[in-house]
């Protein structure tokens, strides 16, 4: 059985149901059949999955077991740019608290600003995630993260957009 099946299970088994109290529990399941190598087979599966319930459910355990490491970051940067799913804004929360030291995330997060998906289209939803991704590109290298922030600043014609990007600009030159 895959890992993103015996994921599935327990989440439908224990999480979708009263049968646990707590987190604390559905922890102490998970990490008896879910460890590192495993969590990166379900990761690198996601994207042939292509299964919505499936992404949440590995992005959970992923967030539960503190089991996101540096090998999720390239199919999660692929992950981000797609959008069977509905984890993008628990994505973009990855690249800016632990995968923010690598420049090849600057144009994934241009990219996810151009590519807003449909759940996250209307203006409440669609702008606290470009701050988000603005927030991410700013967590990452400098030089590199203030000259795209830059960047998007002079040649967006979104003034919401241009104005969260000046806005992390003067945050991160403070």
């Amino acid at each position: 059985m895959e890992t993103v099946d015996i994921i599935n299970n327990i989440m439908d088994k224990y999480y979708f149901t009263e049968e646990i109290k707590d987190d604390e529990e559905l922890k102490a399941i998970l990490k008896k059949e879910i460890d590192k190598s495993s969590f990166n087979n379900a990761i690198y599966t996601l994207i042939e999955k292509k299964d919505l319930e499936t992404v949440q459910n590995v992005i959970l355990t992923g967030w539960l077991l503190n089991c996101f490491n540096p090998s999720n970051e390239e199919p999660l940067r692929r992950l981000l740019l797609l959008n069977f799913h509905n984890s993008h804004e628990d994505i973009v929360d990855l690249f800016q608290t632990m995968w923010n030291n690598s420049t090849k995330n600057i144009p994934i997060l241009l990219k996810a600003i151009d590519n807003i998906p449909e759940y996250l289209e209307d203006d409440d939803f669609k702008y606290p995630y470009i701050r988000k991704i603005i927030y991410a590109i700013g967590a990452q290298p400098q030089p590199e993260s203030l000259l795209a922030l830059e960047q998007l600043a002079a040649e967006t014609n979104d003034i919401k957009i241009k104005e969260l990007a000046l806005h992390q600009l003067e945050k991160r030159k403070e």
